[in-house]
């Protein structure tokens, strides 16, 4: 007789293994299309410049099709002729000719096609197959290192997502386009503008920038660049309440500095007229928070989107990006800013490393058909030159952003440097609450000094008062209290009490005796 306790086999965690039908499983895989497409490039030599672009070793999963296929491409790559002939020769040549089953292989390619007609649809097919077939090579990879307690899970992941990104990347091609599509397409987007009397652009609501940019332009890498204390955050935030909030256009920030209630905070004084710091450390009464929430309503229903990750690689930002694209459709991306990113890939030097973020975020705003305004820090030789203005050799750490850049914008503060006046085009200007845009790169447009005005308490630059577009009428709006907020605000008796012009005062003195914060 058998005492012994029977097992409880629901209490054990059962561990998974595959089941036959998946061991047994092949790779995605279309022997016939890849014979057919080979068949109908031997065929047919002019099929080959239908798919060159998209023809390569890895398209194929029978190894003698691949070998097959680079002899074709060797010989395009050459101008020389492709048929049964001359492969064979290739392959000959190459010693791989028996490899491939010989020249009666070859040569029985042919027999499996009659035309060359659906070669395009061939190859998207066995492109998808390959690309699943890359799925599977470094989902693989991704399990075996899971596994491994020593692999940073946050390694893993960006190693996986380059992996996808660096397979999509074969299948993905700019198609060339001719100049009269391109000389339709221009006019009609120009027609339609000139009728709606709007800029191409994304516009940022500061009226000298707009009118010298027409908007931050599609595909465009934009830095915003300057010393701490400059204004760089302030700037950027002032640059996407207009789109954001008073046009509804989806706008995203990254910003790898700030944390997200901090940016928030700042939005809200921009909005509210309250000073920055006492909302960012909740130093409000009653009245203020009141007054705030009724300032700052739009902020409900704002298509304004803030990623806050510290560190985040460039293939996390990527893959973040494409989806706020594709689900919320943001026109335009701002980090905060670039030298806090990482490139994920295995590189000593900083240097190489800004550079490839640099390229990659160029990158991204083709992809997508978006601008991107990236800030940027600059190097310390701002400090050793008697003129504190900066030049693009300040850019810090890479050259490479000059380059890819399509325009560089520095953030400049006359006043924190202590001088008194600023020189804009032989006229003198007084330095106090001045703030100077220098577009010192602009592939499209002119270059100059914008004179904008600096609000320290508030984090917010706006329109010059002496400095206006001279196409359109600007009214800086001055915060005062509304009857409307009695109600909301009855439990702040003395802040009621203030009239509008005290309270305009006492504005007016905080920004005469404010102190800057780090921007």
């Amino acid at each position: 007789m058998n005492n012994s306790k029977p097992t409880n086999n629901k209490s054990r965690k059962k561990i998974y293994e595959p089941s036959p039908s998946e061991m047994g499983k092949l790779q995605p895989q279309a022997i016939e299309l890849e014979e057919a497409v080979l068949g109908a490039i031997l065929l047919d030599s002019e099929a080959l410049d239908t798919v060159s672009k998209n023809l390569c070793e890895d398209l194929f999963y029978k190894e003698q099709n691949g070998i097959i296929s680079s002899a074709i491409l060797n010989l395009y790559n050459r101008s020389e002729p492709v048929d049964i002939l001359t492969v064979c020769q290739e392959l000959k040549r190459t010693e791989k000719l028996e490899l491939v089953g010989g020249s009666f292989y070859v040569s029985s390619l042919t027999n499996r096609i009659a035309s060359s007609a659906n070669i395009e649809y061939h190859v998207k097919i066995l492109q998808q197959q390959s690309l699943k077939r890359s799925a599977i090579r470094f989902c693989t990879n991704t399990i075996k290192k899971a596994y491994d307690e020593s692999e940073d899970v946050f390694d893993l992941f960006a190693e996986l997502q380059m992996d996808a990104d660096n397979s999509i990347k074969d299948v993905m091609h700019y198609e060339v386009s001719s100049i009269s599509k391109i000389h339709q397409k221009n006019m009609e987007e120009s027609r339609e503008i000139a009728e709606n009397g709007t800029k191409s652009g994304v516009e940022c609501g500061l009226d000298l920038v707009d009118d010298i940019t027409s908007g931050w332009q599609k595909t465009d890498l934009i830095i915003l660049a300057g010393r701490p204390s400059m204004g760089k955050t302030a700037c950027a935030i002032s640059m996407i309440i207009h789109p954001s909030i008073e046009k509804d256009i989806p706008v995203a920030i990254f910003s790898l500095e700030m944390s997200n209630a901090q940016l928030g905070g700042r939005i809200e004084s921009y909005l509210s007229g309250v000073d920055v710091g006492k909302i960012i450390k909740k130093q409000l009464d009653l009245g203020d928070v009141s007054y705030i929430e009724n300032a700052c309503k739009k902020l409900n229903t704002a298509p304004l989107y803030i990623d806050d990750t510290p560190n985040i690689s460039l293939t996390e930002l990527k893959s973040k990006a494409r989806r706020l694209h594709r689900e919320k459709g943001i026109k335009l991306i701002v980090i905060d800013y670039l030298q806090l990113m990482r490139s994920g890939l295995n590189i000593q030097n900083r240097e190489q490393e800004i550079a490839e973020i640099s390229k990659g975020l160029k990158a991204l705003a083709k992809e997508l058909d978006i601008p991107i305004i990236a800030l940027s820090q600059l190097s310390r030789g701002v400090e050793g030159r008697t003129d504190k203005k900066p030049q693009l050799s300040d850019l810090r750490e890479s050259g490479q952003i000059e380059q890819d850049a399509d325009m560089v914008m520095f953030c400049y503060r006359p006043e924190y440097y202590g001088g008194e006046v600023y020189e804009l085009e032989g006229t003198e200007i007084n330095a106090k609450n001045l703030f100077i845009l220098v577009i010192a790169k602009n592939r499209n447009g002119s270059l100059c000094d914008v004179p904008l005005k600096f609000i320290g308490h508030l984090a917010k630059i706006v329109n010059h008062p002496e400095y206006r577009s001279p196409n359109k009428k600007y009214i800086e709006p001055v915060p005062e209290i509304s009857t409307q907020l009695n109600g909301a605000m009855g439990q702040n008796t003395d802040f009621l009490s203030q009239s509008n012009e005290q309270y305009k005062r006492e504005e007016d003195e905080k920004e005469d005796n404010s102190v800057d914060l780090p921007f």
